[in-house]
């Protein structure tokens, strides 16, 4: 696989492409994070006591051993730092069974330094697969497509699972079973 080096003003320009369609089927970006592993936007979602307990991430990845980001797209990482294992495991298993369909690889184990464990459930592809920055918006919005789709099986709370989760921004009012209500009616 070459490498492909993608400049900031691309991924900037991505970003701008893909933030509007984003917003329309998933809702805000709530984060950003750029490391020397990653660039990308995310939708947070935390319980009520303020514990992370999963996100949706959009952007661009360092999946191989590469110099730089070597692929793009989205994943769901689910983790609870480090706290309440019964909890995270009821998480994954629902996210591992709505997005079985989805991953373009195997689910990954995520550890971080800010606490605990969790699961990666990746849509990736090798930025040396595509030719024009059109063909990265065109992908990145299938990945959006597939987890718009799992919105309705969020909103029916199976188990209340999603009961007290929250859109993990200010004002911290809201439901993520709200949101998936509301962008549920929104068409793929």
């Amino acid at each position: 696989m070459d490498e492909i080096l993608i400049d900031r003003d691309r991924i900037r320009e991505i970003f701008l492409n893909i933030k509007p369609y984003f917003k329309d089927k998933l809702g805000k970006y709530t984060h950003q994070r750029i490391s020397g592993d990653w660039h990308f936007h995310g939708l947070g979602f935390v319980n009520g006591d303020m514990t992370y307990v999963f996100g949706i991430n959009i952007g661009f990845f360092k999946v191989s051993t590469k110099r730089h980001y070597s692929h793009v797209g989205m994943n769901v990482l689910v983790r609870t730092n480090g706290i309440n294992r019964e909890l995270r495991l009821k998480y994954r298993d629902f996210f591992r069974k709505q997005l079985t369909d989805w991953i373009s690889d195997d689910e990954m184990i995520y550890t971080s330094d800010r606490g605990g464990i969790g699961s990666e459930f990746p849509k990736y592809r090798a930025l040396s697969e595509f030719s024009s920055d059109d063909g990265i918006i065109e992908f990145l919005k299938e990945c959006i497509d597939g987890i718009h789709k799992i919105y309705p099986a969020i909103a029916k709370n199976p188990d209340k699972l999603f009961e007290n989760v929250l859109r993990a921004a200010p004002p911290w009012h809201d439901l993520l079973v709200k949101i998936a209500e509301e962008y549920s009616t929104t068409p793929s």
